[in-house]
């Protein structure tokens, strides 16, 4: 990697590390400070909503500000402000106010993947996002940190204390990225064209795009399952501790362990298994992903209320095994069939898209786990098996076609 690619990769653990060590209490804190299953679900769905205006927005304040300053504002404000925000909480108001200033950061989600790729080959962004995920992970062995804190000190004080290191870590990064990332070609380009542009000539960008991608047919196999992986992801980091605390009978210390093995296990894949199946075609390393996914949760719901340890890790290694293996192909095949030039009008109408989609799930998945805190993985188990409908026939166009290139 060199260049954008290679500031915004190695600064990540700066941004992962101290997510790494609240992302799995975050529910549990909010519990301590009395806000309810549903309300969680509530908030979660009521956040990815005003994520859905963001989202809309994106395309033309990254192409107006750049694809630069646009990430550093941004940033600042829907990570920097939502954590100070959750440092100080003390009820549910403090909660709900933190997930709209958070939504801010769904404009850097355009920008930054903008900032990240425009740059690049596309035979490099399978070795990009991969080493994206690795600096992800490095994140989940600086998870027992947070465990040991939580053990000596309480959640709810340990909580804040992670909190205010996040804030001061990511308002680093923030920064410091900023300062080793220049404007992409193409960003340069939109800025010069969006001079003297408003917001409203600028969604007359959309629909063009929009009809290209709708004939994009590997495109919308790709989106739609991103779009689906977010929605299980979503439920898994919302109510996995309800689960693993709540029916499985475990402390909320067990958490760390989970998210450190989870980070061992996809270091291993990105390192072994992700260069062995390099050599297969892209749905099949997808499906196998999902596979793993489908048996970790089917662990998780079998799993005896008896603090059964080592249930507990093997579906901590087969959540990392299909995450490690899915994630970063289902990403690459989405940024590969997008052109350069269309870039940021198509993460905005992908983001929207999937937003959509998957809002409603943060508020089913607390409504589910009031009534049963398994009923939430339930869902993601059909969620899977939409993916492997998806899949296979996306599998059977593609011989179609195939086929018909041959005739």
């Amino acid at each position: 990697m060199k260049g954008n690619a290679r500031a915004c990769v190695f600064m990540e653990p700066l941004f992962t590390i101290p997510q790494a060590m609240y992302v799995g209490f975050m529910t549990l804190y909010m519990l301590e400070l009395g806000v309810t299953l549903t309300q969680v679900g509530l908030i979660t769905s009521l956040g990815l909503a005003v994520h859905i205006i963001f989202a809309v927005i994106s395309t033309f304040i990254t192409d107006k500000l750049g694809r630069r300053y646009t990430t550093l504002i941004f940033d600042i404000i829907g990570w920097g402000g939502a954590m100070f925000i959750w440092t100080i909480a003390q009820n549910v108001y403090f909660f709900i106010i933190a997930a709209v200033v958070n939504a801010f950061f769904r404009v850097v989600a355009n920008s930054w993947h903008c900032l990240l790729i425009e740059d690049s080959e596309p035979d490099t962004r399978i070795h990009i996002f991969n080493f994206l995920h690795m600096a992800s992970i490095v994140g989940g062995f600086f998870a027992p940190i947070g465990a040991l804190l939580i053990s000596r000190m309480s959640l709810v004080p340990a909580m804040r204390i992670i909190l205010a290191f996040g804030a001061v870590s990511m308002m680093t990064l923030f920064i410091w990225r900023h300062f080793f990332v220049t404007e992409t070609e193409v960003g340069r380009q939109k800025m010069q064209e969006m001079k003297g542009v408003s917001i409203w000539d600028s969604f007359n960008t959309y629909m063009p795009v929009l009809k290209r991608m709708v004939k994009d047919r590997m495109l919308f196999v790709a989106l739609f399952l991103r779009a689906l992986n977010f929605a299980q992801l979503t439920i898994r980091n919302t109510f996995l501790a309800v689960l693993v605390t709540q029916q499985l009978g475990f402390p909320a210390e067990v958490m760390a362990i989970f998210h450190t093995l989870n980070a061992v296990v996809m270091l291993l894949v990105l390192l072994f298994i992700t260069p062995i199946l390099a050599k297969f075609t892209r749905n099949w390393p997808i499906t196998m992903g999902i596979w793993f996914h489908v048996g970790a949760t089917a662990v998780l719901l079998l799993s005896p209320p008896t603090q059964n340890f080592p249930l507990l890790i093997i579906s901590a290694i087969l959540i990392a095994l299909g995450t490690g293996i899915a994630t970063p192909r289902i990403d690459a095949l989405v940024a590969n069939t997008i052109i350069n030039e269309e870039r940021s009008v198509a993460n905005a109408l992908m983001a929207i898209i999937i937003l959509v989609l998957t809002t409603p799930f943060g508020f089913i998945g607390g409504i589910l786990s009031e009534i049963d805190s398994r009923l939430p993985f339930l869902l993601t188990l059909a969620i899977f098996l939409i993916c492997f409908l998806i899949l296979h026939i996306a599998t059977l166009s593609e011989k179609q076609q195939h086929k018909r290139i041959g005739a």
